[in-house]
C-alpha cells in the first residue's frame, strides 16, 4: 500500500507551477492546494483564476532572472508552460514555436538545477515520437517527429535531452518527464483561431454553427485524455519519483466521427436543439491512426484514466456553456509580431 498523500512530499511543500493557468495547470493547482501545498503559479496570462492563497506571478520564464526569482524557496516544480497549437500555429509562428519553447525549458530547468529543487517534473508531449500507429515510450528518440509536429516535437525533445544530460553530469534523479497526449477539458483554449479539435468543435457548436462542419471523413483515429487525469499522473510521478518518462493518454482509440458525434449528442441535450454534422472531405484529416500507449504508466504506478470520454465531453461542454462569457484572457503567440 502506498503511503498517504500527506507523507509523499506534497503537503507543506513549496511548489511552483509554470503555466499553471492552463488546461492541465488549473486542475493540478487545485489538487495540490487540497493536498496542503504552498503554491506559486507563474504564467503569461493576464489574470489569476485562483483564490488569494495561491500566489500568482505574471512573468516570462524565457528570462533567467525571472526563473531565479520565482524559484526562491521552492521545493518542487511542475513545469507545464509551453506553446501549444495546431498545424496552423506551427507554420505561421514556426520560429517562435521552436525557439521560445526551447528557451523557457533551458532557463527554468537550469535555474531549478542551480536552486537544487527536490523534484522537477517536465511536461513533454507525444509529439516527440516518430510516426507510428501506437506511441510507446521505448520508441522515443528512434527517429524524428512527424513533419506536422516537427517544431513542437523537436523543442520538447531538446527539453528531454537536457534532463538526460543533467542525469549524466549532475546525477539529478529528481528531474522527471511526462508525455501527455491529446488532452481536453474545462479551461482549454476555446479560441477559434488556435484551438485544437475538441475545444474548436465545442466552441463552434455552442456558438450556433449548424450543420457543424468537420474536416475529413471522420475515419482518422486518435485517443483523448481528460486534463484531471493527467494532473493525477503528474502528482503520482512526483510522489513516487518516477524517473522513467511516462505517457499520459487514454489508450482508447476513437474515430473523429465518434468524437464529433459525442460532442453533438451532449450539445443537443445541453442546448436543447437539433444539430447536424457535415463532413468536408476536401480538407486534410492528418494521419490515419495515432494512439497513445499507457501500458507503462499502468505497470509502473497503477495509473489509468478515471474519466471516460463520454463523461469528459459532457463535463467540458457544460463548463464552457456556463463560463464562456467570463473566460480569462489567454496569452497567445498568435498576437505576437
Amino acid at each position: 500500500m502506498r503511503e498517504p498523500e500527506t507523507r509523499k512530499g506534497i503537503a507543506n511543500s513549496n511548489i511552483l507551477v509554470t503555466g499553471g493557468t492552463g488546461l492541465i495547470g488549473i486542475p493540478l493547482v487545485k489538487k495540490l492546494d487540497r493536498m496542503g501545498a504552498n503554491i506559486r503559479v507563474v504564467s503569461l496570462d493576464d489574470e489569476s483564476p485562483f483564490a488569494e492563497n495561491i500566489e500568482f506571478i505574471r512573468a516570462d520564464i524565457c528570462e533567467r532572472e525571472v526563473c531565479q526569482s520565482v524559484l526562491k524557496d521552492i521545493d518542487i516544480v511542475f513545469h507545464l508552460a509551453g506553446i501549444k497549437g495546431g498545424i496552423g500555429v506551427a507554420k505561421t509562428k514556426a520560429s517562435t514555436f521552436l525557439l521560445k519553447n526551447i528557451l523557457m525549458n533551458i532557463q527554468i530547468m537550469e535555474a531549478a538545477r542551480e536552486a537544487k529543487v527536490r523534484r522537477f517534473l517536465y511536461t513533454s508531449s507525444i509529439c516527440i515520437y516518430p510516426p507510428a500507429e501506437v506511441f510507446e515510450e521505448k520508441n522515443a528518440f528512434a527517429g524524428l517527429p512527424h513533419p506536422s509536429d516537427i517544431f513542437g516535437g523537436i523543442s520538447k525533445l531538446v527539453g528531454e535531452m537536457q534532463i538526460e544530460a543533467y542525469k549524466l553530469q549532475y546525477d539529478t534523479e529528481g528531474f522527471l518527464t511526462i508525455r501527455p497526449g491529446n488532452t481536453y477539458g474545462p479551461y482549454d483554449n476555446f479560441n477559434g483561431t488556435s484551438a485544437l479539435i475538441i475545444p474548436a468543435l465545442i466552441q463552434r457548436v455552442v456558438g450556433g454553427e449548424n450543420p457543424l462542419t468537420v474536416w475529413g471523413d471522420g475515419s482518422a483515429v486518435r485517443d483523448f485524455v481528460y486534463a484531471d487525469d493527467v494532473a493525477d499522473l503528474m502528482i503520482l510521478m512526483v510522489q513516487e519519483n518516477t524517473t522513467t518518462p511516462l505517457n499520459a493518454g487514454s489508450g482508447e482509440p476513437l474515430t473523429i466521427k465518434a468524437v464529433a458525434e459525442t460532442i453533438v449528442k451532449h450539445a443537443e441535450n445541453i442546448l436543447d436543439r437539433k444539430i447536424d454534422i457535415e463532413w468536408d472531405t476536401s480538407k486534410p484529416q492528418g494521419e490515419k491512426y495515432r494512439v497513445t500507449s499507457i501500458d507503462k504508466a499502468k505497470a509502473t504506478l497503477g495509473w489509468s484514466p478515471k474519466v471516460s470520454f463520454d463523461a469528459g465531453i459532457e463535463k467540458t461542454i457544460k463548463w464552457y456553456v456556463a463560463n464562456k462569457s467570463k473566460l480569462i484572457k489567454r496569452y497567445s503567440i498568435m498576437s505576437e509580431d
